[in-house]
């Protein structure tokens, strides 16, 4: 596994690592060092204070749960519960949902983390109503409670790549509320809130 990230490492940097000439033309530059790559290797792999910010969702939570099925329409309402809890000494929070869709059961797991190297939020979404997964990524956040995440995931009627937003605000210690947002037919649309409340 070691030899296997140092190699991607390896690749990444020297990849990445080019010099422009003043004719605009690029060149390899030098390739790191050892020494830098053990360095970059092991800040990549250090939690920092943004895995620690997660810390507010840690815990069991009551989940109340507002669907909007289409536009215009009266929502549906459930509830269920989300277990969150680290994974790997602080490096991914693995989400754990149970709850119920349309009278049957329904889970679903998530994973969420901060990849230091990228400098952004990252995670995936799957559960037992589908066969796809949702990846989202998003930047630290200014106010430190309000986490924003670009979806990417694919449409269940044309099966071509779509695209949402989830927003995670931190509520107080004891809530948080996350509201989900789909591209319908171009348009920015809210399909579901969930409120998050500590058991």
């Amino acid at each position: 596994m070691m030899i296997r990230n140092l190699s991607t490492l390896f690749l990444a940097l020297t990849t990445l690592a080019c010099a422009t000439t003043d004719e605009g033309a690029s060149k390899p530059a030098a390739a790191p060092t050892m020494e830098e790559m053990n360095e970059a290797m092991m800040r990549a792999a250090t939690p920092g204070a943004q895995h620690k910010a997660l810390d507010a969702f840690v815990g069991t939570w009551n989940a109340k749960l507002t669907i909007w099925m289409e536009p215009g329409q009266p929502p549906m309402e459930t509830t269920g519960s989300m277990v969150n809890a680290w994974k790997y000494d602080g490096r991914y929070l693995d989400q754990q949902f149970e709850g119920d869709f349309m009278g049957m059961p329904f889970k679903g797991t998530a994973m969420w983390g901060f990849d230091v190297a990228a400098g952004k939020y990252i995670g995936f979404w799957y559960d037992s109503g589908s066969t796809g997964m949702a990846t989202f990524s998003g930047p630290i956040p200014k106010d430190g409670k309000t986490f924003v995440s670009q979806m990417a995931m694919t449409d269940l009627v044309t099966g071509q790549p779509n695209s949402g937003e989830s927003v995670v605000t931190i509520d107080s210690p004891t809530q948080h509320t996350m509201t989900m947002y789909e591209n319908r037919g171009g348009q920015k649309t809210k399909t579901m809130t969930i409120v998050y409340t500590r058991k």
